[in-house]
């Protein structure tokens, strides 16, 4: 129990412990955790590998709730050292299984002096042990946080906290006028009611709603799991999917479920009827796009291009752009999944027409298919970045990236996201990716105000 006039905690074992690791106890930090009466153990990461240890001890006698660690750079070099490298690698491995935030400065992982702060810096780790830490780190993938300022550091462990204590799943942005926007809403509601009815996870779903879109937010305990709620929403529109061409391999997914054989066909009827009205209206809605993007291109080419036009070139490029309808999960991948056609990219889908009328295709189609979210200059070439760098990450970054450009949505949401999208560039950069992460960078901050 904490005790307000030594300021320190009595720890007890039965309740979950918040752990800050290095110069992370920010004045703000530490007032958020007594505000919300959750037990909290400091631990100093300048210190010898007898104290690393005794943070690994904590793993064995409490139930660890989230980890925030700050490593500065003469931490890096401790750990990239002989005498720490069992330790910490013990550590990281305990922590990589709990929420947890590591908080990095930003120019240490450049290696570009962006700041004062950098001149004032009194150890810098050589580029050796920054990679070996760094490759560490990621191959358990903890997550990264990149910090200029101590202030961003505890607007964004703030936020952190409310997340885990409120237990975050999982979120999304989507825009306003998105294709499959509204599908998209039926279909998160349905997921929501399938972890409570066949999954028997008990989980909560949030909107914030702004003038540019809404961000949808899953609130529970982790699923069972090596990858938790994706691998359980994957599971779902499969599940989906195949109740609408295969309904016996249906009816053995719930029966896998040990779903009570009264219910059973309840639940099979009625998920059945909303996947086949989810499947028509998900195809109808692409017919409408195509069909709408058609007639605004007539419009605008009429006057732009001078002569004949290709149509059935320009009809055919459209088809090739707009994303096509490949099942129930199709309508949360749209930012990580459309593509724009490169009639110089043999690799890619090549189509014999004035490349005028490719950029204003493609510039058509984006807006058609984004929604009411115009993105800034910068916007369009991160989502590219994402489509060919995200990977597993894609539609979470998507989120980031419109999440930023909302000056509607929460701040701490938005700063976050945006050190999500920088962390997402400086890895890329560092990995050998073929971008200049410059200009990118600095748009986020220009967004964000910073």
């Amino acid at each position: 129990m904490y005790d307000p006039d030594t300021d320190t905690f009595d720890l007890e074992t039965d309740k979950p412990l918040v752990l800050l690791l290095g110069n992370i106890a920010h004045e703000g930090v530490i007032s958020l955790l007594k505000a919300s009466k959750r037990q909290y153990k400091q631990k100093l990461l300048n210190s010898k590998p007898e104290n690393w240890q005794s943070i690994v001890e904590y793993f064995d006698t409490f139930e660890i709730s989230s980890v925030l660690i700050k490593l500065d750079p003469h931490v890096i070099s401790l750990i990239a050292s002989k005498d720490y490298e069992q330790v910490s690698r013990r550590l990281f491995q305990r922590i990589a299984k709990k929420p947890n935030m590591v908080f990095v400065y930003e120019d240490l992982l450049t290696g570009v002096a962006g700041s004062d702060e950098w001149d004032q810096l009194s150890w810098r780790p050589s580029k050796e042990d920054l990679d070996k830490v760094l490759k560490v780190i990621e191959n358990l993938d903890l997550e990264i946080m990149p910090y200029k300022r101590n202030a961003q550091v505890t607007v964004l462990a703030e936020s952190f906290l409310r997340d885990t204590e409120a237990n975050l799943l999982f979120r999304v942005y989507v825009p306003s006028g998105r294709i499959w926007s509204n599908e998209t809403d039926r279909l998160l509601q349905l997921f929501r009611e399938y972890l409570s009815t066949v999954g028997h996870i008990a989980v909560r779903l949030d909107q914030q709603r702004t003038d540019k879109g809404i961000i949808y937010e899953f609130h529970g305990d982790e699923p069972k799991g090596e990858h938790g709620l994706s691998a359980e929403f994957a599971d779902f529109t499969h599940f989906l999917d195949l109740c609408v061409r295969d309904q016996s391999a249906a009816e053995a997914i719930l029966v896998s479920k040990s779903m009570d054989a009264k219910k059973l066909s309840e639940i099979l009827v009625r998920y059945s009827k909303e996947a086949k009205r989810l499947h028509v209206d998900l195809k109808h809605e692409r017919e409408r796009k195509v069909l709408g993007i058609k007639q605004r291109l007539e419009s605008e080419l009429v006057d732009e291009i001078p002569g004949d036009i290709d149509w059935k070139a320009v009809n055919q490029l459209i088809e090739a752009t707009v994303p096509s309808f490949s099942g129930t999960g199709a309508s949360l991948m749209i930012g990580s999944t459309s593509r724009d056609i490169d009639t110089n990219n043999k690799a890619s889908i090549t189509i014999n027409i004035n490349p005028k009328i490719v950029g204003t295709v493609n510039g058509v189609i984006a807006q058609e298919i984004n929604g009411n979210q115009n993105l800034g200059a910068q916007g369009p070439e991160l989502l590219e970045l994402v489509q060919k760098y995200g990977e597993t990450r894609a539609n979470e970054l998507v989120t980031a990236i419109y999440e930023v450009e909302d000056k509607r949505a929460p701040k701490p949401d938005r700063v976050r996201a945006g050190q999500k999208l920088k962390k997402f560039l400086i890895e890329v950069a560092r990995k050998g990716g073929d971008i200049a992460t410059g200009v990118p960078q600095k748009y986020i901050e220009n967004q964000l105000g910073l």
